[in-house]
């Protein structure tokens, strides 16, 4: 639950992110989908932004895993909490054409969650 924690509590949520992308990406990715348990009765006692925060967080431990053939998924980043109510599209206006896009041609693990990552940004370079 640390690692978990740690990020949706972060400063610097994207950083925080970003470095949890680097380690699933990584050749050890085994061993930090294993750090990435949470308590999913933890989610009733988290603040609206970390909620948020967690969405966000699932919606690319999801993506990633179902990517990598050995990584492990807890039952918490299936959590039916885990949500948004309006479309997280960063880096697009609400009114641009590329959300559309992104909302349209999302892969599942964003679109189930109303998270629209642009999946350029989240691939090992």
């Amino acid at each position: 639950m640390e690692r978990i924690f740690g990020i949706i509590k972060a400063d610097d949520f994207n950083l925080a992110l970003t470095n949890l992308l680097i380690d699933l990406y990584s050749p050890e990715y085994e061993k930090y989908f294993e750090e990435l348990w949470f308590d999913p009765a933890q989610i009733d006692y988290l603040t609206q932004d970390e909620l948020e925060k967690l969405t966000k967080v699932a919606a690319i431990v999801e993506y990633v895993g179902n990517r990598q053939p050995k990584a492990k998924l807890y039952e918490w980043v299936y959590s039916d909490r885990l949500k948004l109510d309006k479309p997280y599209t960063p880096g697009v206006e609400d009114v641009d054409i590329q959300r559309v896009r992104r909302i349209i041609s999302a892969p599942k693990e964003f679109a189930l969650r109303n998270v629209f990552y642009d999946e350029k940004t989240i691939r090992p370079i």
